[in-house]
């Protein structure tokens, strides 16, 4: 069984705050679609969602807890208590997949930086650059008439 804590970088003392942003930081950063679908990134990505749908519910963060003994500062499993047990949720490729986080992250006012992984900061980019070789190239044209 897996330290749910540890995969999320947090202390047992974490805030539901703090779980939702470690979630979604490691989730965009492990997304298979971001690493071309690698097995690594795609296990990873695994460990990331099951640790978050754990610990953001408070029931089952409670479960969990009490199963290993989180409460009391112990990590090893306390086997005289029922195990815990996790399941993916039904709707797993739609609540996981990459748009989907990509847009709560959008939403959740991450903005600007280089950090910003929205679709619309990719185009201004794109609009940004092509605009700079536009004047390089007009500069550039500008100086070879005048030679």
């Amino acid at each position: 069984m897996s330290d749910y804590y540890k995969i999320l970088g947090l202390s047992v003392n974490a805030t539901q705050k703090d779980i939702k942003k470690a979630f979604r930081d490691l989730a965009l950063k492990y997304h298979p679609d971001k690493n071309m679908n690698s097995q690594e990134s795609r296990e990873k990505f695994m460990e990331i969602v099951e640790a978050y749908e754990v610990l953001s519910d408070e029931q089952s963060k409670n479960r969990y807890d009490l199963s290993f003994n989180k409460k009391i500062g112990i990590n090893k499993p306390n086997f005289s208590k029922s195990n815990f047990r996790w399941t993916p949720s039904a709707d797993f490729d739609r609540y996981y997949s990459y748009e989907n986080l990509k847009r709560q992250y959008r939403h959740e006012g991450f903005r600007g930086g280089m950090w910003d992984i929205t679709e619309k900061s990719n185009s201004d980019l794109w609009k940004a650059t092509m605009i700079l070789f536009g004047a390089l190239g007009l500069l550039s044209l500008f100086i070879l008439m005048k030679i």
